[in-house]
């Protein structure tokens, strides 16, 4: 059977501390797709039509040229992927949210809140990749007693945690999230229209 591989990053940034910059928008993005290495050979041709390092790590803050983010978005859009986001307007989080889940645990918890929109289906017997967050075995295993606490029964059979720049498919949510982030925060849907359809749900929490 063909399972699943998912990645996941985040874009903004956990803190309330609006008054020293800290984002309104706090974005969760996961991917899927059962042809990981063609995803990451996707980003390698990309690498060589834009003339970039072999190691060029991809990020949505750091794509400062348009005709870049162009190509790079351009080939998003036929590449082989499903992906689910959420965003979370910090403004309207309550308190007790604020106080129990700080840090790492905010990160986690919106990781966990996102999985449960992804069909169990596709879940089952894959692989959850997130990006470094902490020290990779605290995320890990604090990502399973999180969803473990929330009775979300996730069906990974493998969870890891990696460096985006060691990863591709985690370049990848970070580039869907930041697109999401973009079109919420800045207005500026150009990126988020080009991949919309593959965005299989974006929940806005903020209730």
């Amino acid at each position: 059977m063909i399972t699943f591989t998912f990645a996941g990053d985040e874009s903004g940034d956990g803190s309330f501390n609006f008054m020293r910059g800290a984002s309104r928008y706090f974005v969760v993005a996961v991917i899927g797709t059962q042809n990981p290495d063609g995803l990451r050979n996707l980003l390698d041709i990309v690498r060589q039509k834009a003339y970039l390092p072999k190691n060029f790590d991809f990020h949505f803050n750091s794509l400062a040229s348009a005709k870049l983010r162009s190509l790079l978005f351009e080939s998003l859009c036929q590449a082989d992927f499903d992906a689910w986001a959420i965003i979370v307007d910090k403004t309207r989080i309550s308190d007790p949210l604020k106080i129990l889940v700080p840090g790492l645990n905010f990160y986690l918890y919106f990781v966990s809140e996102l999985i449960r929109h992804i069909p169990p289906a596709k879940r089952e017997g894959g692989t959850l990749i997130l990006d470094e967050y902490g020290y990779p075995e605290q995320t890990r295993d604090e990502l399973k007693r999180i969803m473990k606490a929330r009775e979300i029964k996730h069906g990974f059979r493998r969870i890891s945690v990696r460096r985006s720049q060691s990863e591709p498919l985690i370049q990848v949510a970070d580039l869907v999230a930041g697109a999401v982030l973009r079109r919420d925060a800045h207005k500026q849907s150009e990126a988020y229209d080009m991949i919309a359809g593959k965005i299989r749900k974006l929940v806005e929490y903020g209730d």
